[in-house]
């Protein structure tokens, strides 16, 4: 990145510390809001093992392990990606997506980077501790090269998710009045929380089959955890990053065609 993006980045990021902190009580309700949801899954992990010691394959660890990966990417993305993918709807609506592009700057990038949601960080310990602990308990031999493909996969399966949904929310230059985002990202992730083998007994593996190759949600946290405390293929892992490098560029692709509909507030 070059150091005049750098130097814009450090300058979004501390406004947007300066507005969390001038609401404090806002933002601790938030973070309390983040971890007590966590603690609520945990609640329900532990009932699910209480009556089954594996759950398609998944040892009750390896669960563990899979709800702190989960915990980890959409903890990424929640303060990195997805205010910013959300607002979107409401620049075009307002027509200030005039002044995005009207700036001496790459126009993605001010439509990627311009807030973080500090309250999201929250979880990143959470899971954290949480792959920690089911590692532990579940006796798994991790390797250093195994560690450093899981942060790879991370990473990749963050900037998956937000080239999904920046393409996603960038179809309100022709809707206008955008809101189902925030609904598509909460069934995109309640399915993804889980083991993705539970889904190919569903309708005849149609839905495994869609969110393995057609739109890979299950994908952003299942195949890092798999990496990790169970077994992988290279060449998936393989697919798995192509994909998320031509999503990517297919985000970029849709943004300048967008653009070339969208009708400014002058007009």
């Amino acid at each position: 990145m070059r150091p005049r993006y750098s130097r814009i980045l450090l300058r979004f990021w501390k406004n947007c510390l300066l507005r969390e902190m001038t609401f404090r009580g806002h933002f601790i309700l938030r973070v309390f809001g983040e971890v007590g949801w966590v603690f609520l899954l945990l609640v329900f992990i532990e009932v699910i093992f209480s009556k089954t010691s594996h759950v398609r394959g998944w040892s009750e660890p390896q669960y563990l392990f899979l709800m702190g990966t989960h915990m980890l990417v959409t903890s990424l993305f929640e303060t990195l990606f997805f205010e910013n993918c959300w607002r979107i709807s409401d620049l075009v609506r307002k027509g200030d997506l005039d002044f995005v592009l009207v700036k001496p700057a790459n126009t993605q990038f001010l439509l990627t980077f311009e807030r973080i949601d500090f309250a999201s960080l929250a979880n990143l310990p959470v899971g954290i501790a949480l792959c920690t602990y089911a590692a532990i308990q579940g006796g798994f031999t991790i390797t250093f090269g195994h560690s450093v493909l899981f942060v790879l996969l991370i990473g990749t399966g963050v900037c998956m998710l937000y080239a999904m949904l920046f393409m996603f929310a960038l179809t309100s230059v022709w809707l206008i009045r955008q809101t189902g985002l925030d609904a598509l990202w909460f069934y995109a992730m309640s399915l993804s929380r889980y083991p993705a083998e539970i889904y190919r007994g569903f309708a005849g593996g149609t839905l495994w089959f869609v969110c393995v190759f057609v739109v890979p949600v299950l994908m952003v946290a299942n195949l890092p955890a798999n990496v990790m405390v169970r077994t992988f293929t290279t060449p998936f892992i393989i697919n798995f990053i192509v994909a998320a490098a031509v999503l990517l560029i297919l985000s970029n692709i849709a943004l300048r065609w967008a653009l070339r509909s969208y009708r400014s507030a002058s007009s």
